[in-house]
This record gives C-alpha cells, sequence and structure tokens, in this order.
C-alpha cells in the first residue's frame, strides 16, 4: 500500500517551463486556427451572397436583351411595314426594304 502511493506521487510532478511553454502554444495555436477558421467562413457566405446578387443582376439584365431583341424583330416584321406603309397612302416595294442589322 505504500509503495502504491509512492507511485502516484511520481506521476504528479508540477509542469517545467518548458512543458508549459509547449502546452501555451498548443492552446494558442488551437484558438487562432478556430478564429480564422470562422473568418474564412464569414468572407466565404459574404462573398457567395454578392455572387448570387450579381447573378441576379445578370440574369435580369439578360431578360431586358431578351425582350428588347423580341421587341426589335416585332418592329421589323414585313407586315408592320406594310400596314405603316398604306396608313401613309404608300406602298411597299419589297426591293426597296431593307432590315438594319447591328455589327
Amino acid at each position: 500500500m505504500a509503495q502504491e502511493s509512492r507511485g502516484l506521487g511520481r506521476l504528479r510532478r508540477p509542469l517545467t517551463n518548458l512543458e508549459k511553454i509547449f502546452y501555451g502554444t498548443i492552446v494558442v495555436t488551437t484558438v487562432i486556427v478556430a478564429i480564422t477558421t470562422i473568418f474564412l467562413q464569414t468572407q466565404m457566405l459574404q462573398v457567395e451572397r454578392d455572387l448570387a446578387t450579381l447573378n441576379s443582376q445578370v440574369e435580369s439584365k439578360e431578360t431586358e436583351i431578351t425582350e428588347a431583341k423580341q421587341r426589335v424583330n416585332e418592329l421589323s416584321r414585313y407586315d408592320r411595314f406594310q400596314k405603316l406603309a398604306y396608313e401613309q397612302g404608300m406602298t411597299v416595294k419589297n426591293d426597296n426594304l431593307v432590315t438594319a442589322e447591328k455589327p
């Protein structure tokens, strides 16, 4: 029994300065890694939010472009030219009818 109590006493020795520095470094490193991970995750979420905003703006502009192209196609139809000509008392000659294209 006396030997067992002496064995436990040997296991509980005070930490040396080198051990304190070692364990302290591990704790500080763990805290820094945790804070950095949280910071990077928040930055990534911000970038994803900005990307989603830009994608919605792009989709909106693409819709505007599609609508404008459709409007141009409607305005440049032969039937429309013919109707406008008859309303103003003119006739449409197919040889003179040209649709301009954007280069």
